[in-house]
Order: C-alpha cells, then sequence, then structure tokens
C-alpha cells in the first residue's frame, strides 16, 4: 500500500444555516467512517482560514490566503490506496463536490532513512 494526501481546496465557505452546516459535517463524518472501517483512513485535519506565507532568503512573511484564484486549501487526508486509481476511486463520496469543491490527489513519496 502506498501513502496518498489529499488536498481539499474549494469556495470560500457560503453562508449556510446552522441545520445545513449540521448536515454537511454528517456527511463528511460519515465518508471518514466509511474510509476508516475500509482501512484506508490514516489521520486528516481541516485547516483554519489565513495563515502565514514565508517567501525567499530574507523570510518575508505575508497574511494568507495565498491563492491565485477563488479556492482555499482547507484541510487534508492521509490515506492507504495501492495505486492512484483507487485513490482517486476513494474521492468519489467527497461531500464538497456538490458545493464546488474539489481534491488534489499526491502519492506521498517514501524516504528511506
Amino acid at each position: 500500500m502506498e501513502k496518498f494526501m489529499l488536498i481539499f481546496q474549494g469556495p470560500p465557505p457560503a453562508d449556510r444555516s446552522p441545520e445545513e452546516m449540521q448536515a454537511h459535517m454528517g456527511q463528511w463524518m460519515a465518508w471518514i467512517d466509511k474510509l476508516a472501517k475500509d482501512g484506508k483512513y490514516i489521520s486528516g485535519e481541516p485547516l483554519l482560514p489565513g495563515g502565514k506565507l514565508i517567501k525567499g532568503s530574507i523570510a518575508n512573511v505575508t497574511d494568507g490566503p495565498y491563492t491565485e484564484g477563488k479556492e482555499l486549501v482547507g484541510g487534508f487526508f492521509i490515506i492507504k490506496a495501492a495505486d492512484y486509481k483507487e485513490a482517486v476511486s476513494l474521492c468519489a463520496d467527497y461531500p464538497g463536490f456538490d458545493l464546488g469543491g474539489s481534491i488534489q490527489v499526491r502519492q506521498v513519496m517514501k524516504m528511506d532513512m
């Protein structure tokens, strides 16, 4: 099995009612539970908006978000999959697709230490 990082991108959160937010969070939890039960989920975290971006050798620090477009990175998962094909297929139930979100799938490089 290989490790893959799923990087969740999407538009800034729209104004939603508390009931809509709760329902959407329920979809996330069901997806995480399914991945975990299948032995595919390793870890993941949502990210708070904002942050800092450090560029150059003089450590020029600017406030985030850091995207040129309208999509923000909202969080990530680390999953296990046999290959890219399986990693992509595990994204089929991603609850952010209906809100205009996308997922960047990246394989984690193995490092010999």
